[in-house]
């Protein structure tokens, strides 16, 4: 369409420039919008008749020519790809070949290059997954997103494992999630499908010798243990036989789970069945397990929680997508076992009485405990969204989390925890939104969260959170993010940070009394991301990033001297970790060390001064969150170098392993016992 304008012109006789100003010419403005169509459609008709084409695409046997600026601005994976051989050869032919290894169909490939140019795909409705799989290889991402809506759309009981076996999918998550959500939602009768029924089933029978541990893990629970099992036995070179023996494993009174033939001759355990276990073991031919023997509730609280909604790559990890209770003590599962493999499991728990009386100190104890009620393990619940760089602690014996960043924007969500209930509760938003910050929290209950970011600018507002709502006190003297907090004897402390355009060596402190801030000894070098925490009456803080470098160094804030020094050197380089008093000692956690996240954990002794490595993580985690509740260090959200996170894990003082399963108390009325299998 033409705009028409309103031209001036001047007349003979009429007064110039200088006496009267001439009112001033509009511009002229020609938009076609049929252009654009026009340009693909010709381009489209060079294509089909190889005019100027300067590259063939050989693909199954077939080729598909085309022009590369065409091609190379609807595919970022051609774009990498042109763009290498060019650097590769200055001398380039008029006309180049490329040879499409992987998963590319040639009629899926012509109808993306049909979409480059013509901003259309039509496919039918059995070439959407070849389309979607294609598109996926050549980074199309909108092809990609609309081929997973419509899968998602369509989705059936039928197809919904074939859906869910796509290459690729794991790269478009919100879709992975849809459809283990509708597996989950209609497993009942997903189970019974053909597909279902042919996928590699593992069959598994798991004993206990306590009628008191049946009702104690819940099904979900129990299909994550066995697939924290079967993921150290998996042998993809000899799965076959794997899948076609029946294997026995063990739950002992501390929840290990192991399998029976690794159980020591003599153990409470080690019943006729196991016995009998062991010599078909020994006489067949099968898998050589990878896995030991181990004591205690190592395997228990081994491996990460996932509730059909996980937040990591489960490509890679391994995930349980959807568990149900098909009779009294029959489970059957469906699992993902790394690399988009799919499993079924067909979970049997039978009694197995114990040979002798169990009287150690640890089962007396666990049954004093029970006398009012059952201890249940069950899946520690997820915040309500992925997030990291939160502020969290401990308020009343609940975990606060505040705030945050999920990927897309910074949050003024506020959320709390109840380790009793394992359920999250919304509190009241913050007033501004703010992510890269920390909170501090003092003996009265005052929550007060501290600078940070609201996606756009650094912060120098605090607000303080009492009689559930949020208002605002003195600012800092100076906008920064990415900063220490911590709080020892109601005294505030800001430690470093980020201004926005510097990293920065001051450090404040704010009284609430006063409700004013003052400045304190500055660090001896700037750092941000460090983790900051107090500590025997000191201040610690650790690693860190001086803006060009990961820091590993330690430095120490003595309050009633007002002065920093060099603590002990950790062991790794880390930013972004969280650091946090616990038993006694310090414990810094995950962190980023320049190329990934972190799942290892340093412990600081006093007694030796020194730091040494720690149990690690279940899940790599940067930008998290930490905090010490009922002797538990919880590790909060995050970032995994693959997704945001929304997951939490839990250190128990007398454990040597993270865990995400949480330990419920229930009354005996409302845990009603089962009915117990016999062998």
């Amino acid at each position: 369409m033409v705009t028409k304008m309103n031209v001036f012109k001047e007349q003979p006789g009429e007064l110039g420039d200088e006496a009267v100003a001439k009112p001033k010419e509009s511009s002229f403005i020609f938009q076609d919008d049929h252009l654009p169509s026009s340009v693909l459609h010709n381009l489209n008709m060079m294509r089909k008749n190889r005019t100027f084409c300067d590259v063939i695409l050989h693909v199954s046997n077939g080729e598909i020519p085309g022009h590369r600026a065409v091609l190379a601005s609807a595919s970022p994976h051609l774009m990498q790809l042109f763009s290498t051989e060019d650097e590769k050869n200055s001398n380039r032919q008029a006309i180049v070949s490329y040879k499409l290894n992987g998963l590319y169909e040639k009629v899926a490939l012509e109808k993306l290059v049909d979409y480059a140019y013509t901003a259309k795909l039509e496919l039918s409705p059995n070439q959407v997954r070849s389309v979607f799989t294609c598109a996926i290889q050549l980074k199309m991402e909108r092809p990609a997103k609309e081929c997973a809506n419509y899968l998602v759309k369509n989705l059936t009981n039928e197809s919904c494992i074939e859906i869910r076996r796509l290459t690729g999918i794991s790269r478009q998550q919100v879709f992975l999630d849809r459809v283990d959500s509708f597996i989950k939602d209609n497993f009942d009768e997903v189970c019974k499908t053909s597909i279902y029924l042919n996928l590699p089933c593992v069959r598994i029978e798991l004993l206990y010798h306590a009628k008191e541990d049946s009702p104690m893990i819940d099904p979900d629970s129990v299909a994550v243990l066995v697939l924290d099992w079967l993921k150290k036995v998996y042998d993809e070179q000899n799965f076959e036989e794997f899948v076609a023996k029946k294997h026995l494993l063990y739950l002992d009174p501390d929840k290990s789970l192991q399998d029976c033939s690794d159980l020591p001759s003599g153990d409470v355990g080690d019943t006729d069945i196991v016995q009998d276990y062991k010599k078909l073991s020994r006489s067949a031919n099968g898998v050589k397990k990878k896995q030991k023997h181990v004591s205690g509730s190592k395997l228990a609280y081994a491996r990460s929680h996932s509730d059909g909604n996980d937040d990591s790559d489960t490509a890679c990890d391994g995930k349980v997508i959807a568990c149900s209770k098909v009779s009294e003590n029959t489970l059957l599962s469906l699992s993902c076992l790394g690399r988009g493999t799919l499993i079924s499991t067909s979970i049997v728990i039978r009694y197995n009485p114990p040979n002798t009386e169990v009287t150690s100190d640890e089962t007396q104890s666990i049954n004093k405990n029970n006398k009012t009620g059952l201890v249940q393990y069950t899946g520690l619940a997820n915040m309500t969204s992925v997030k990291c760089a939160v502020g969290c602690g401990n308020l009343n014996d609940k975990l606060l989390v505040c705030g945050g960043y999920d990927r897309g924007e910074c949050l003024r969500s506020v959320e709390l925890y109840s380790p009793e209930t394992n359920t999250w509760a919304s509190l009241s938003p913050m007033l501004e939104a703010r992510g890269r910050f920390n909170i501090a929290i003092l003996s009265s209950g005052e929550v007060y969260a501290i600078a940070g970011c609201n996606g756009t600018q650094e912060l120098s507002t605090v607000e303080l959170f009492r009689n559930s709502r949020w208002e605002r006190v003195t600012s800092l003297p100076l906008s920064r993010s990415h900063t220490g907090v911590c709080a020892i004897d109601d005294l505030i402390y800001c430690i470093g940070g980020f201004n926005g355009q510097n990293v920065i060596k001051q450090c404040d402190c704010y009284d609430p009394l006063t409700n004013a801030w003052f400045s304190i000894a500055p660090l001896q070098t700037g750092r941000y991301q460090a983790g900051c925490c107090g500590f025997q009456g000191n201040i610690w803080v650790v690693g860190g990033c001086d803006a060009w470098n990961i820091l590993d160094s330690c430095e120490v804030y003595c309050p009633k001297k007002n002065t920093w020094i060099y603590g002990p050197r950790p062991m790794q380089a880390r930013r972004g970790a969280g650091l946090a008093e616990f038993n006694n000692k310090i414990y810094m956690v995950g962190g980023w060390d320049g190329s990934q996240s972190l799942s290892s954990v340093e412990i600081y002794d006093p007694e030796t001064n020194s730091w040494s490595y720690g149990p690690e993580l279940t899940t790599p985690r940067s930008n998290l969150g930490v905090a010490v509740i009922n002797n538990c260090l919880y590790a909060v959200g995050g970032f995994s170098s693959k997704s945001f996170l929304k997951s939490i894990e839990i250190l128990y003082a007398d454990r040597d392993e993270w865990t995400t399963l949480s330990l419920v108390q229930k009354t005996k009325t409302e845990q009603p016992q089962p009915n117990i299998e016999t062998p």
